[in-house]
This record gives C-alpha cells, structure tokens and sequence, in this order.
C-alpha cells in the first residue's frame, strides 16, 4: 500500500492547524483578511468523469437541465474533472458541491469536512434504472487468466492508484480471498479514463485491465473492440443487472456539499436533486445516462472495505518524532511562533483587563446611580432641593440638569394629587426610610404621565438624613401592556376577533339567554381545509394574512348580536344569537349561514404575488337550546366538524347524537380492552404453512379476542385501538409467552417437536427498551429450542432510527430465535434491509401474491417479476422464502415454479384455534403440491 496519499493527509492537517492559528490572531488584532467577493448565490458542482468529457458531458445533461429548472433562482456551474483534477478543486474550494466515487466521498468527509451524502445517483441503462455498479476485470478471451489468484504475479492496468473502482474493489477482491494487493503489478494508465486501460491490455502493456462496469460494453457497441475478444474475470451472475462485472455491486455515486455551504442552501439542493425522477428522455447516443436521484444509500460496505484495505482516510502511518520534526520543520516552528504569538497577545489581554477592573471599581458607584439604563434618578439635599440628575431623567421629563438644578421636586407636580397624598408619602419616608408607588407627574412640555417612583432617604451615622434619591420611569408602558393583557385574555392577537377563552364566556351568556327566552341559537365551527399545506408552501406571513382576510369576511357573515371568535391555528367559530323558537327553523337558518360561510371562503383571495387562491372549509354546527353547556357545545360542534372532514371536506354537518354513540362504545371498548389478558378472553388461532411439497412445516400465530358474553371482536376492530392506545405492548408479551409455552408442549410431542411457531412483532413493542429483554425470559421460562420461534417485524419499524433496529435484531439473532421481514416488497429500502440486517426469513406481500393468477395485463406482469425477483433474491442470499396469502392452485403452482420454500394461505388453511391446528397437524399428512 502506498503512504504518499496518508502522509498529504498528515501534511494538511498541520496547515490547517496553523490557518486556525493564524485566523485567531487575526481575529485578536483585527488584521483578518476580508472574505472573497465570489457570487454567493452561484453553486459550482464538480463531477467525477472516468471517460472522456463529451461523453461525461452527454451521460450527466439530463439532470444538469433538470437542476437548472428547479433552481432557477441559483446559477449552476458544472465540472467534469478526472481524480486528480477533482482532488484539486476540493482543495482549492474552486467547487461547493462533489458528485464522486464512495470511497472517494468517504475520504472527502474525513479530511475536508464535507458533508453525509444528501442523495444517490440514479442511471438508466436501457430500460433499466440502476442504484449501484460494479467493476469489470478484463483479460482476453485466450487467457490463462480465469480466477482472482491467477492475477498474482501479473500486470494490472488502473486509472489511479487511489480510485475507488478500479483499485480499492479489486484490491479488496484479492484481499479476502487471501491474496496481498502487492503481489500485483499495477499499472497506472494516465488519460481519458477506464477506456485507456482497456486499450493497455489490448496492446500488450497489460496481462488485466480494471473499468467500471458498462465502459467495455460502450467500446463494443461503439465497433472500437470486437465483441469476441475480450472476457470478463470471473463473472458475477446478477439477476436483472445489464452489465458483467467481477465484484459485488455497491451504492451508486453519492452527492456531497463542502464546508461552508449554509443550512438552507444544502436543503433546497438536496430537495431539488430528489425531485429529479427518472425519466425516458435520451441525451444523445450516449449508452447510458444519470437520471435522477434518490434519497441517500447506505455506504457501510465502502466504509467496511476501506477500513479493511487500511486505505485513505484509514491508513495514515506512524511517524517518529525525529521524522516529524525533519518533515514538517517549517511548519512546527511556524506553530509554535504562533502559539507565542498568542500567549503574548493574552497576557497583553489579561493586563489590560486588570487596568479595566481596577477603572471600573472605581467609577461603579457613580455608574451605578447616575446611568442605570432607562431608570431616571434623582438626588436631593436634606432640605429637598435637586443636587443631581442623570441622563434617563432627562429622557424621561424632558428637563435638562441646569433647568431643575437647585428647584424643589414640586417642579413635576401634576396638580393630580391632593395635599393628604404628599403627607402621608413623606411621612412613610420618615418612618420606614421609603416609598413605593406609583405617581402622576408632569413632563417639561406639560403633558402628564404615570410614574413609578421610588424614593428612599440616605442616614448618616448618626442618624440624620443627608440626601433623598429617588428613582423613577415611565409607567406608560405599564399602563398599555395590562391593557394589552386585558385586550389579549379575550382577543386574538392576529385577527382580532374572540378567542376560545373570550367565546366561552359569550357562549355561556348565549346559552344563559336561550334557557331565558326559550330561544334558539346557533353555533358554528369553521376549519380551513388544509391550511397547514399553505403554510408550509407559502410561509407563515402569507398564512397570517390569509388568516385575517377570512377572518373579516367570517365576521361580515354574522347577524346583528353574533360573535367570531378564532379557537386555534385555522379554526374559527361563529355564534348567533339566539333568535327563532322553532328548531326547524332555527335549523334552517344555521344551514343558510354555515353555506354563506363556504361561498365566503371559495371567493378568490388574492395574492401579492397577482394569483387567486380559493379556500374550502369544513363547518360543524350545533344548535344553542339551553339545554347544554358551553363546553358540551363546543364539543358537539366540533366532533360535527371533525366528521365534515371526515366527509370528504368542503361542507357542513350537524352534530349528531349517534357521533356521540359511537365515540363512548370506542372508549368503551378500549376500556374493556385492557381488562382481555387479566380475564382470559384472547384465543391463539394458528395458520399453517407448508413447504413446495406440501408438508406442513409451521404456522403463524394469529389473535382474536372472545368477550366474556361470547361475542367476537375482529381483529381490524381491536388491534388498530390497542395499536394507539400502547395497550399492544402488554397484548404481544402475553402472546409471545403463549407462543413460547406451545411451543414447549410440541417438544414433547412427536408429531409437532419439528413445527415453527411464527409471531408477530408490532412497531410499538418492537420498539420497548426491554422487548429483546422480554423474549430472552420468555425463551428461558419455557425451554424451548430458540430456532423454533419465529419473530415477523415489518420494514416500519426502521425507518426512523435503522442503526437502534439494527441493534435490537442483531441481539435477538444472537438469542437464536428466527427472524423474518413481513411484507417485504412494500418499501423503498427493502434491499437495503436484507444486505445489513441479520434476518432469516423474508414473506412476500400478499398483495403481490394475489396477481399471479397468471394474468396478462401489465399491471399482472409487473407483480410476476416483483415476486420473481424476490425470489431470486432471497435464495441468493440464503434466505427462506415464504408467500402468505396463497388461495388459489394457480397460484402455489407459480410460486413453486419460481422456487419459493414456504406457502400460507386460505388455499391451505384458514387460521383455526390452537387445539383444532394441532389435532390437524397430528393427522398423517398426505403431500398436497399445487396441481
């Protein structure tokens, strides 16, 4: 391995130390250099090309123009740079954003700071669109060459020693089959890229040449090689993948932002870049294009592998203090004159601060007295004649110190207080040494204002007062913010109107009135649909205002004597008074009303940007009868809202006691939900599973819940309640111990000790700090063997912390239970999840199952290859495959056909109770493949 690229790390760390040095004192000194006067609104992308630049040019013009569009706003300059190139442009900061190789992106992040990738790059090859590559080993078709030990002793042609594709796969390659790097003789080919080692090995410099996957298929096609010449050094057997390639595939190129880039930028990049989907277009005749992009990969494997090889930025090497000394001589003494530098500067610092220490001890008490802020003090003698003021009572009175200098404090008297006000002021003065209130005075200019006022006398030792100091500010302030507060106790601060506090109260003297006269009223409830969409597209200021125009046309709508009010964020409530005896008619006037309401909202509101927004709104409205209070209207008008939305949105709905109904059976159920495991009333069902042969192998434990009056909850009723209430954490640890002890019946029993018992894990218990805990007691309380409990968890519980899930799995793969990933197929990652996470078993979605029946339609057809796919996929990994939801003969038949191990489904049992399962699995069994 060569060190030249680890020793330029260790070089560049120590100038970077000494640019901080350097920076500080700057700083310190204010002799900083000024910043660049670059366009900050430009961005500069740099792009790893390994093949000549108007082929680079074509394969990446697709999104250039695609970024350009979402970013118009922002010029985009494009690079297409070889390693080298690239290397220099980070270095010099000549580019904000790098679109690189992984283990170049690994190393950028080491040692120049730069950011976590902020997507994948996506290429389209023919009909395919790819997310990962490979690298080819080519050596003519005559060659003795056929395994990676062949290579040792032999020329090997590369485009750099430090490129990721061409040297650290192959490297790797060799490295774990046993065989060091050093025993190949690498030739590094100096041009446009991968095609210039293809061109070494053919003219004879080379025994091998290393190219990313695709460039030897371009120069084929192209008619530059026959096609017959050239083979590919043992083969990878890819499903689905266009291209031959020697080593495994890893994550396609990552996007990467240098220091520097602020926050909001990198965010609108990285959203503009996930955006750009793939697409049908071509650029030119080029064999295959960048389309687009995806959210980014995960580059453990290229981390893994670099760390292995003892590659950059892992393999920095160990240096002696006499050889860093000798290398880095200039830059140590530089260093440490700097590190002089700054200690001299600090004790200079540390001086100053103790002169500034001693001025200010000096000037504290006169600061303190005569300069506190906005506090205006007065000083006077004994016999109350003014000595001192400062700048705040100035501000404050308007009276400069030569003006009162001498005067009695009467100056400010404002005629508001009588004679017995000053007496008993003074004469809590004399008392207690001071007074406290507040005080009417007039200004210079005559106007008079609130004052809060304190003044306290100033003793002698012996007793006599020598000065009275009185401290004062304007209460005006104080005044208009309790009336604020008065204002904002019953108002909405934005628009004006009520708000819930301040409707309460007028509700409740509404429903006082109706109760009185025997009148109806009507309250409303409006909420704007999707308003919270608006705000995030539009911000909070164009939110606000369109809050305030809605608000004022609400208020236009009402009749003499009603309310607005704004309860929250975009929900407002109409109150009319209480007017008509009849409720037919009182119904139909709240009906008329709430439909204003929505003709109201639907006119356009125009925006400053000249467009017309139209809004919709769903209205809840409850007739005010007496009957109830304000909080039971309240609720009744806004559960009727709630079921508007529900509706569909854009329309009214009366409140309806059935809603009330339905909503107390809920919490009913919920309620006699969490008394189910303490009276024993779920019941273990049980689905077999068979295997291509039709022997049944397992089953698959499924809950029902039987209440004491014998009547059957469904599932779909019970298991989304217990789901939000948390109550499915204890439910799944009396399932997971029921599970373990029939397991350990079956030990015993001769017909079912080789039978699984598979249970499913939900999101919220999955994720209990003490799940892997729990089934490691359960497996220990009842003995079992660990492999014959099978735990399903869904691609759900990953996407928000994989590297805790990752834990959690890897701990119960250590207690040796099986594992296996439910409905695979249904989310993005689902590759992802296989390659790194220790599962055992991976079921097919029943609803990619369910369309096998061997339909034509494209839709048909594109579920076959998922399944197929899946298949493939999993057997390649050592993975068992399992499809549920199998109900017809032609479809097990197809599955088989494709290789899958295990079917469930109604078309081999519907679930049962436990003891009917285990007296159908105690029959003799008679093989039943699909026919």
């Amino acid at each position: 391995m060569q060190s030249r690229g680890p020793l330029a790390i260790v070089r560049r760390r120590l100038r970077q130390a000494a640019g901080r040095c350097l920076l500080l004192l700057g700083v310190l000194f204010g002799w900083a250099a000024p910043a660049g006067a670059q366009d900050p609104a430009a961005l500069t992308i740099g792009v790893l090309r390994f093949e000549p630049l108007p082929l680079a040019q074509q394969r990446w013009a697709l999104v250039e123009r695609a970024l350009e569009q979402r970013l118009p706003d922002r010029p985009i300059r494009w690079r297409w740079l070889t390693l080298p190139e690239l290397r220099e442009a980070v270095a010099t900061r000549a580019i904000d954003v790098v679109i690189t190789n992984p283990g170049h992106a690994v190393q950028l992040q080491a040692d120049e700071g730069a950011s976590p990738a902020i997507a994948t790059v996506v290429r389209r090859v023919g009909q395919d669109t790819l997310q990962a590559f490979g690298v080819a080993v080519l050596v003519r078709s005559d060659s003795p060459l056929h395994r990676w030990a062949d290579l040792a002793g032999r020329t090997v042609a590369t485009v750099d020693a430090q490129a990721f594709g061409a040297r650290r796969l192959p490297e790797f390659e060799l490295w774990r089959r046993g065989i060091s790097p050093s025993r190949v003789t690498w030739l590094e080919v100096k041009g446009n890229g991968h095609e210039d080692t293809i061109r070494a090995l053919l003219s004879g410099r080379a025994d091998a040449a290393v190219a990313r996957e695709g460039v030897w298929e371009a120069l084929v096609a192209h008619g530059q090689v026959p096609a017959g010449l050239l083979r590919v050094l043992e083969r990878q057997d890819l499903s689905d993948y266009p291209y031959s390639v020697s080593t495994p595939l890893y994550p396609e190129w990552p996007v990467l932002t240098l220091p520097g880039m602020p926050e909001e930028v990198r965010r609108r990049l990285a959203a503009a870049l996930l955006d750009i989907v793939p697409t049908d277009a071509a650029a030119g005749d080029v064999a295959e294009q960048v389309v687009g992009f995806v959210p980014p990969a995960s580059y453990a494997s290229v981390q893994r592998l670099l760390r292995e090889l003892r590659a950059p930025p892992y393999g920095v090497p160990t240096l002696t203090w006499r050889e860093t000394v000798r290398i880095y001589a200039g830059e140590i003494a530089a260093a440490v004159a700097l590190a002089l530098a700054l200690l001299a500067a600090v004790a200079v610092l540390a001086w100053q601060r103790q002169r500034l220490r001693q001025l200010l001890r000096e000037q504290a008490l006169l600061a303190g007295i005569l300069n506190s802020g906005d506090v205006g003090v007065l000083i006077t003698d004994a016999r109350q004649r003014i000595v001192r003021v400062n700048r705040a009572f100035t501000a404050i009175t308007g009276y400069t110190a030569s003006e009162v200098l001498g005067q009695t404090p009467r100056l400010l008297s404002s005629g508001r207080h009588d004679a017995e006000f000053y007496r008993l002021m003074w004469e809590t003065i004399e008392q207690v040494g001071v007074w406290q209130g507040e005080i009417w005075n007039r200004r210079k200019d005559g106007t008079t204002y609130p004052q809060a006022l304190t003044i306290s006398a100033q003793r002698n030792r012996q007793g006599a007062v020598e000065h009275y100091i009185a401290l004062l500010t304007d209460a005006t302030w104080r005044r208009q913010t309790e009336a604020r507060i008065s204002e904002l106790t019953y108002h909405d601060g934005l628009t004006g109107l009520l708000n819930r506090v301040g409707m309460r109260e007028r509700l409740s003297e509404t429903v006082q009135d109706a109760r009185r006269d025997g009148a109806i009223g009507v309250l409303l409830i409006v909420d704007l649909d999707r308003f919270k969409d608006f705000n995030d597209a539009h911000g909070l200021s164009r939110g606000d205002a369109l809050l305030c125009e809605a608000a004022q046309r609400l208020r236009a709508l009402l009749p003499a004597g009603g309310e607005a009010a704004r309860l929250g964020a975009d929900e407002f409530a109409l109150l009319a008074p209480p007017l008509r005896h009849d409720r037919a008619t009182a119904m139909d006037a709240a009906r008329a009303l709430a439909q204003r309401v929505l003709e109201a909202l639907r006119a356009p509101f125009p925006q400053a940007d000249g467009a017309q927004l139209a809004l919709t709104a769903s209205v809840g409205v409850t007739l005010i009868d007496g009957q109830h209070d304000a909080d039971e209207l309240t609720r009744q008008a806004d559960m009727a809202m709630h079921a508007a939305k529900a509706a569909g949105r854009n329309t009214v709905h009366f409140f309806d006691p059935r809603q009330e109904a339905a909503l107390r059976e809920r919490l009913d159920l919920l309620q006699a939900l969490g008394g189910a495991i303490a009276h024993d009333e779920l019941r273990l069902y049980c689905q077999p599973q068979v295997d291509a042969a039709g022997r049944r192998v397992g089953g698959e434990i499924l809950l029902r819940w039987q209440r004491g009056d014998g009547t059957l909850v469904s599932p779909a009723q019970f298991i989304p309640l217990a789901e939000e209430s948390g109550l499915i954490v204890p439910i799944g640890t009396h399932v997971l111990r029921q599970a373990c002890a029939t397991l350990r019946r079956w030990q015993d029993d001769p017909a079912l000790a080789s039978l699984r018992l598979a249970v499913n894990v939900s999101v919220r218990q999955f994720t209990q700090p003490d799940f892997v805990d729990t089934v490691a007691a359960a497996l220990r309380d009842s003995g079992i063997r660990a492999d014959r409990l099978e735990l399903e968890v869904t691609e759900s519980m990953f996407l928000h912390d994989l590297a805790r899930a990752r834990q959690v799995l890897e701990r119960l793969d250590a207690l040796g239970v099986t594992l296996a990933l439910d409905d695979f197929g249904t989310g993005y990652s689902s590759l992802a999840y296989l390659a790194e996470l220790p599962f055992d078993i991976v079921k097919i979605d029943q609803r990619f199952v369910a369309r096998l029946d061997g339909g034509t339609n494209s839709g048909s057809r594109r579920e076959q290859a998922i399944v197929r796919t899946i298949v493939t996929l999993g057997r390649q990994l050592g993975l068992t495959v399992v499809a549920e939801g199998v109900e017809t003969g032609q479809q097990a038949d197809h599955l088989v056909a494709l290789g899958c191990h295990v079917l469930q489904g109604y078309h081999f049992g519907r679930p049962v109770p436990l003891a009917d399962f285990e007296a159908q699995a105690r029959q003799p069994q008679t093989p039943a493949t699909p026919a």
